[in-house]
């Protein structure tokens, strides 16, 4: 039988229950030690990003558009959206370069060669050869005003001018408002050298960080208060990001880089099992480097601005699946717990890891990572940390709220990503509580695109110790 079809008994409830323990060694969770810092969960720490040719529908991004709107607002309601992605490096504006060669044939390059198309809405996708305008973003001020959203925007580093970034960055400057939170000069500008569109083979962060001061400079003589964030870097956090860090300390509100979970998505060997794998290296260099880059950037806050499950748009029956929303819920409470300033899982239209699809059938359909990151989105202005476990189970447990005041509110998540349940043996607040809340994150096995869901259960009083069932996750509170 394969491992992601299981079901439990007629008596269980899908994968998300909790059962009584069996007679197995029990999983104690251990809180946090009392004098051990924690971070605490800023209330736009989950956000999405999307391609910046999204744009190019002004139509899309807009308070008249209702589905996307509560969509929105039923992630997060102060949240970051970020616009960027690889379009960005191939979008043209309305204003100053639109005759400018070297803008023209990246277009052309754009269009003919990008895959990134499926991450953008219909009249997009049948549209590439549009442009970026400013009733597109008058119309995407509307929009962040009713979902109360904040942004992140990319500037076209890859074929467009400083002359270009200038005229665009004083529109979008004058729109936004408050709603600005920084500019990002490139998207990757890491791997330019590797196409010859843009700059020579030996491209290297030198001569990005020259350009990069250029840019500056000329934007902030007609927008003198222009904030600024970077490097937006396909990670490399040890070295482009550290050096971004050390050479703009004081002067770049905040770090940014992606992050993706695994990939690429043309690898057979990327499965639900790869993903949800109790150890992943990758990530853990991720936050060792951020760690470094921010102290090297004296204490700069850090943003993943783009990132999600597989690269390469995404694995198919992996991350359009219920994988991914235990993936999502696992690495949004982790990173929050390194003192991340927040995460943009990234997507748009039919994209595979989209956590909000826009096709002709849904103009705003949450997909199993949306739940994910709802889930995540509990602890949002709780101090976070980290659960001791004693095993060697693909357990996960993470603790937030007011754990040291017993009249306080505690928060306590448990994740399964592994493919066998354990009795768990939950905290003395939780083991004794009178009133116990709980939300479970569930779906129907680990491939399935419909039945996700996240939600509240009904109340029932559990003592002792409890089965975390196979592939599921379970968010507590008491007070």
């Amino acid at each position: 039988m394969d491992r992601r079809e299981f079901a439990y008994g007629a008596a269980s409830v899908a994968f998300s229950s909790l059962c009584p323990a069996g007679n197995r060694a029990i999983v104690d969770v251990q809180l946090a030690p009392a004098g051990k810092e924690r971070a605490r969960m800023p209330a736009d720490f989950i956000g999405l990003s999307y391609e910046m040719g999204q744009l190019y529908n002004p139509s899309f991004f807009s308070r008249d558009n209702l589905a996307l709107v509560q969509a929105f607002r039923g992630l997060n309601t102060n949240g970051v959206l970020r616009l960027g992605g690889h379009l960005s490096n191939i979008t043209p504006w309305e204003g100053v370069g639109q005759d400018d060669p070297k803008q023209m044939r990246g277009v052309r390059h754009g269009i003919e060669d990008y895959w990134e198309w499926p991450l953008v809405d219909p009249v997009v996708q049948q549209n590439k050869r549009g442009i970026l305008t400013r009733k597109a973003l008058e119309n995407l001020r509307a929009f962040l005003d009713a979902v109360n959203w904040r942004l992140i925007y990319g500037l076209n580093f890859a074929c467009g001018s400083a002359a270009r970034a200038t005229d665009e960055a004083a529109a979008v400057s004058a729109i936004m408002g408050g709603r600005l939170i920084a500019f990002v000069i490139g998207n990757e500008a890491d791997g330019f050298g590797d196409d010859p569109y843009f700059r020579p083979k030996e491209y290297g962060f030198e001569q990005y960080i020259t350009e990069y001061e250029d840019w500056v400079k000329t934007i902030r003589e007609k927008v003198p208060h222009a904030p600024f964030a970077g490097p937006d870097t396909d990670g490399k956090v040890d070295t482009w990001l550290l050096k971004y860090a050390r050479r703009t300390k004081g002067d770049a509100i905040l770090l940014t880089s992606h992050f993706y979970g695994m990939g690429p998505a043309s690898d057979p060997d990327m499965t639900a099992e790869r993903l949800l794998r109790k150890m992943n290296p990758e990530l853990e260099a991720q936050i060792a480097g951020v760690a470094v880059a921010r102290e090297a950037a004296g204490g700069t806050s850090y943003r993943m601005d783009e990132g999600n499950s597989c690269f390469g748009g995404g694995r198919k029956d992996v991350s359009d699946a219920y994988a991914s929303a235990l993936w999502a819920a696992d690495y949004i409470l982790k990173v929050a717990c390194a003192g991340f300033a927040g995460v943009n899982l990234h997507g748009g239209g039919v994209g595979i890891y989209t956590p909000i699809e826009s096709s002709e059938q849904a103009p705003a359909l949450r997909r199993p990572v949306y739940y994910g990151m709802q889930f995540a989105q509990m602890f949002v202005g709780h101090l976070i940390a980290s659960c001791l476990l004693n095993t060697s189970a693909n357990i996960t447990a993470y603790q937030g709220g007011e754990w040291d005041n017993n009249s306080g509110k505690a928060l306590l998540a448990l994740i399964n990503k592994g493919d066998y349940g354990a009795p768990i043996s939950l905290p003395e607040k939780f083991a004794k509580a009178e009133h116990l809340l709980r939300w479970d994150l569930r779906g129907p096995s680990l491939s399935a695109k419909a039945g996700v869901s996240f939600e509240p259960v009904p109340h029932s009083q559990q003592t002792g110790a409890f089965e975390l069932g196979a592939y599921s996750a379970t968010i507590l509170q008491v007070g």
